[in-house]
């Protein structure tokens, strides 16, 4: 992007603000969004904040507090993670929202929850909680994936782990940062540049559902409110669905809304392949309000895919045809 002039930005579908974090230190002014609580969370902790740490002394202070039993231990016992854990997590998120002597607020709570939310998917399988799967992290047997070392870790060892590198990344870069929690569609502020990485959809008309894969951590993001808000129906206890664009079957007209609703702006888009639309029908989508896009592609392999050979990262990038006002 270097060749790009731009001085504000959109990461309009931020995810784990990896994107957000790289144009904080390109010294842009970022804005991130993302539809998901945990998500951000830690993006008000790594990109909004730029001054604001976390002591270790915390973390000395949590391990003295009396065991807690709360809304993990009674709900999601052998669920997702083993029960002495389940009580360590009540016991981490009642002394960041509610004990007296721990409880925090601020930027200070965003990098407890984000830390936390951080080691726990360090102890996930597939780092996912879209399956009741704890059999496969405690199973004996030999095996092709995983960190079974990581796995067995203490929470309170990859706390303070996780705490060490984010305390270390804070930094401010002279900008004021913003971070939303919106639908992509309800943005309607201006950006020199938006960075588009929208849910997957494969071939098979399968999208990518982020409130399935992640509500535990939203939950735990909202703990206080957490137990009214499950869907006790499914077997992972999930969050209830929440609606929100860019499904399989409104994509299309969806991206067509949000180019055009920006379209003064550069687009950048990343977007894998194979998948539901093509990359020429993005391409010809892309071009109704924007120049003709140039594509950067590179080939990719992911963990647990069996299909590497034909997958490949894509980069569409295209300048505004209308002049900014």
């Amino acid at each position: 992007m270097d060749d790009l002039e731009f001085e504000t930005t959109l990461d309009v579908f931020g995810g784990t603000g990896s994107v957000s974090y790289l144009m904080k230190t390109m010294d842009k002014e970022v804005t991130f969004n993302d539809f998901l609580l945990c998500n951000t969370t830690s993006a008000r902790a790594l990109i909004r904040n730029s001054s604001i740490k976390l002591s270790e002394k915390w973390l000395d202070a949590i391990e003295n507090v009396d065991p807690y039993r709360g809304i993990v231990a009674d709900t999601y016992g052998g669920v997702f993670f083993t029960e002495e854990e389940n009580e360590e997590i009540d016991k981490i998120a009642h002394c960041i929202f509610s004990n007296p002597d721990t409880k925090l607020e601020g930027a200070q709570r965003d990098i407890a929850l984000h830390i936390l939310s951080q080691s726990l998917l360090m102890k996930r399988p597939f780092n996912l909680f879209h399956r009741s799967n704890l059999n496969i992290r405690l199973k004996e047997c030999d095996r092709k994936f995983g960190n079974k070392t990581t796995w067995e870790k203490p929470i309170a060892d990859l706390m303070r782990k996780n705490l060490n590198e984010v305390n270390s990344a804070i930094y401010s870069n002279g900008k004021r940062h913003h971070v939303y929690q919106r639908d992509a569609l309800n943005i309607k502020e201006k950006y020199d540049l938006i960075y588009v990485d929208p849910p997957y959809c494969s071939t098979k008309g399968l999208c990518a559902d982020y409130q399935n894969y992640y509500s535990f951590l939203d939950g735990l993001c909202d703990y206080k409110n957490w137990k009214e808000k499950i869907d006790t129906t499914k077997m992972n206890l999930p969050l209830l669905p929440k609606h929100h664009s860019f499904t399989h079957d409104t994509f299309e007209s969806d991206l067509k809304k949000l180019f055009f609703m920006h379209s003064e702006a550069t687009i950048v888009m990343s977007y894998k392949t194979p998948g539901q639309p093509t990359i020429e029908r993005l391409t010809e989508i892309l071009s109704e309000t924007h120049s003709e896009p140039t594509l950067h592609c590179k080939k990719f392999n992911y963990a647990l895919n069996r299909n590497n050979g034909s997958c490949r990262e894509n980069l569409l990038v295209a300048l505004p045809k209308k002049p900014k006002k």
